[in-house]
């Protein structure tokens, strides 16, 4: 297991769980970012070029140039290796492209400014936060066929999979804005309110085990039950990180405000290593 981290500073490479690069991936991108690893492939995008760089791993490593949605929010490959999902927050719309030839297969519209992506555990669903609408959208894999429109009671910033369902992070406005955790058991209709935090919602990422999630707000990266909403732990050093990703015990933290990548132990988290001081960094886990 590694990490594939992008920065404007550091570039793109594979690091091990101390932060020793492994492997330098040369892309000449002036702006790196949303990491995608499977065991098949390694894709980063450009901000400023709004290409997607795709390597396909194995004995004879070949490379691949694709289009990039402007300002992605969630990239995902699918299991069979075929397929790459790009959300974009910016066009408003979900493809579907084909990692061998770039081909565009399928796009369906997104929300307004979505805000972010999930895949489930089979591949068979994907999941997007519908942003600035009270909604979130749930498709079919790979052909994007839409199998639910979840309506919630304020604009969602982040939704995710979970054993009892569905998790959903949204912003509450009012005379000051909040962030509500609610949960949607399989075949509901109305979300219920699980834990309200103030200030603006971040990230959200359900645990291994399924029923826990990490989210984040300004004031710190926290651990939540779902099923209760009951607080685990909160890191306030970790505050409105976006990007989070759990394997195993171990927890990748990145896209924060210091711009550091953080590898910590979710279920003692003050065993924790930074892996890289960078700019803008952004890290997933490396099969």
């Amino acid at each position: 297991m590694g990490v594939l981290i992008t920065d404007s500073k550091h570039g793109v490479y594979v690091s091990d769980l101390t932060g020793k690069a492994t492997q330098r991936i040369e892309c000449g991108f002036s702006s790196p970012y949303m990491p995608c690893a499977s065991p098949g492939h390694l894709l980063c995008a450009c901000r400023a070029a709004r290409d997607c760089l795709c390597i396909h791993r194995g004995r004879a490593e070949s490379r691949l140039l694709l289009p990039a949605l402007p300002a992605l929010g969630g990239m995902y490959i699918s299991p069979c290796g075929r397929y790459l999902y790009q959300l974009s927050t910016e066009a408003d719309c979900l493809h579907t492209v084909h990692l061998g030839s770039g081909e565009l297969c399928w796009a369906m519209p997104v929300g307004v400014f979505p805000r972010s992506l999930q895949m489930s555990r089979d591949g068979k669903q994907l999941l997007a936060a519908g942003g600035a609408v009270n909604q979130a959208f749930l498709y079919s894999a790979p052909d994007l066929q839409p199998l639910s429109v979840i309506h919630t009671r304020h604009p969602c910033f982040a939704a995710a999979f979970w054993k009892g369902g569905i998790a959903l992070l949204c912003a509450r406005e009012g005379d000051d804005l909040e962030t509500v955790l609610y949960t949607l058991p399989p075949g509901g209709v109305r979300p219920r309110e699980r834990l309200r935090l103030p200030g603006q919602p971040g990230g959200l990422c359900i645990c291994p085990d399924g029923v826990t999630a990490l989210l984040s707000t300004p004031d710190g990266l926290m651990k939540a039950e779902l099923a209760t909403g009951r607080l685990v732990w909160n890191r306030p050093e970790w505050a409105l990180c976006m990007r989070m990703e759990t394997c195993g015990g171990l927890a990748l933290i990145s896209d924060t405000l210091t711009g550091d990548v953080c590898l910590l132990w979710h279920r003692e988290p003050w065993k924790q290593r930074i892996l890289l001081a960078g700019e803008d960094a952004q890290a997933c886990f490396c099969p």
